[in-house]
């Protein structure tokens, strides 16, 4: 190769590997201001965020201090509302209330002891209307005494009448109740026991072919028992057997518990 062919081949190449050089050394400088203009825009972005949120913020909070002067205000009108009516019931005669339940636990529960009974009736010097509760074993009567009784009348109702156990009903009314194992008069004048149409034993008030059913006690496996009865009984049990006193009452029921279905055989029955 000639000798000044070889220099031109040199230079070229040096040429080439400046240009090089140049153009990373130009591009590094471009992503320098590349780099710093998102550093830039990415700021930009933020303030303008927290610029917003900080316009925000204010309408935020008077909108929270809204609601909770409402609600201060909601609650001070209760306090006002409520001590008003406290003051207006302090001039009326206080009354005890005791609330009675439709079950004998909820009236045990609300019972008064005589001592009791009188000290509520002194203190709330009320008119009341008074009903006179009897519970039998064949049931329960309940006698409401005409006219509302004062105070005095109230007190020698519950002295004639020591052995009762009262209370003051929701709306004001005062019960005596008594507990009395015995049929009720009407019971004794009255009563029957037989069996329905689904086999169980029942309390009538007159004939079972009346059907004035008081009270249904057991069912009753019917099959067994005509087995085992004679016809007359039978005869006498659908009929109706007069009951007039609590030993024949008794006797009944003893006499035919003996044919009562058993309680799981009665829910297999009831599901079938």
């Amino acid at each position: 190769m000639i000798p000044s062919q070889v220099t031109i081949g040199k230079k070229q190449n040096e040429g080439i590997n400046v240009n090089a050089f140049r153009l990373k050394k130009q591009l590094w400088r471009r992503w320098r201001r590349w780099k710093k203009a998102l550093w830039v825009g990415a700021a930009c972005i933020a303030l303008t965020l927290l610029a917003w949120r900080s316009m925000q913020l204010p309408v935020e909070i008077s909108e929270l201090l809204t609601d909770s002067t409402a609600t201060v205000e909601d609650t001070f009108n209760s306090l006002r509302t409520s001590t008003q009516n406290t003051d207006n019931n302090e001039n009326e005669p206080a009354a005890a209330v005791f609330k009675v339940g439709e079950n004998a636990e909820d009236e045990e529960t609300a019972t008064l002891t005589h001592e009791q009974l009188l000290q509520e009736i002194a203190a709330s010097e009320i008119s009341r209307t008074v009903h006179l509760k009897t519970t039998y074993v064949s049931g329960e009567e309940i006698q409401t005494l005409a006219g509302e009784k004062n105070p005095v009348q109230l007190k020698k109702l519950i002295n004639e009448r020591p052995a009762w156990n009262g209370w003051i009903s929701a709306e004001g009314d005062l019960w005596l109740e008594r507990r009395v194992n015995d049929l009720s008069p009407l019971m004794k004048r009255e009563a029957y026991i037989g069996v329905d149409e689904h086999g169980n034993l029942t309390l009538f008030k007159g004939p079972p072919v009346q059907e004035k059913v008081l009270k249904t006690f057991f069912q009753m496996d019917m099959g067994s028992m005509k087995s085992a009865l004679p016809e007359n009984i039978w005869k006498q049990l659908h009929e109706g057997i007069r009951v007039q006193d609590i030993e024949e009452y008794n006797s009944v029921l003893s006499t035919f518990s003996d044919y009562a279905r058993d309680t799981a055989e009665q829910v297999m029955q009831s599901k079938e």
